[in-house]
């Protein structure tokens, strides 16, 4: 029985967190695609079995420090939803702040094959990133 993707996201965010590359890439796609809202400063597609891992970085980055707290993950026989807020504090010294995050898993032969990222305000997180 394979895992659904419920499962298989669930299992994507847990080796994400703890920085086990090596397990995320396992769960995903040859084809896999990352997307960012285009007025991010890490915006677009993120393409191969290391785009999640490149993405994380290139977001962590941005910020002073930035924290994701997961609520729940949904999903169904193709797609799963993961419901978080993300907590960022500006590296100008701004106020920190949190938006509510969607994160919509598509997949395929029992892998994750993208990963589409919707916030809930992004022009709001593009001008306190800087």
């Amino acid at each position: 029985m394979t895992a659904s993707p419920r499962e298989i996201q669930a299992a994507v965010y847990a080796h994400a967190g703890a920085r086990e590359w090596d397990k995320v890439e396992a769960l995903l796609h040859p084809d896999f695609v990352l997307y960012e809202a285009e007025c991010l400063p890490f915006a677009g597609e993120w393409r191969g079995k290391d785009a999640l891992q490149r993405c994380a970085a290139a977001m962590y980055g941005t910020w002073a420090e930035a924290k994701v707290d997961i609520h729940d993950i949904t999903g169904g026989d193709s797609h799963a939803v993961t419901v978080l807020t993300l907590t960022m504090t500006p590296k100008d010294g701004g106020e920190t702040f949190s938006q509510t995050v969607c994160e919509m898993g598509e997949f395929e032969g029992g892998l994750m094959k993208s990963l589409r990222i919707h916030y809930f305000d992004a022009a709001e997180v593009a001008a306190k990133a800087g």
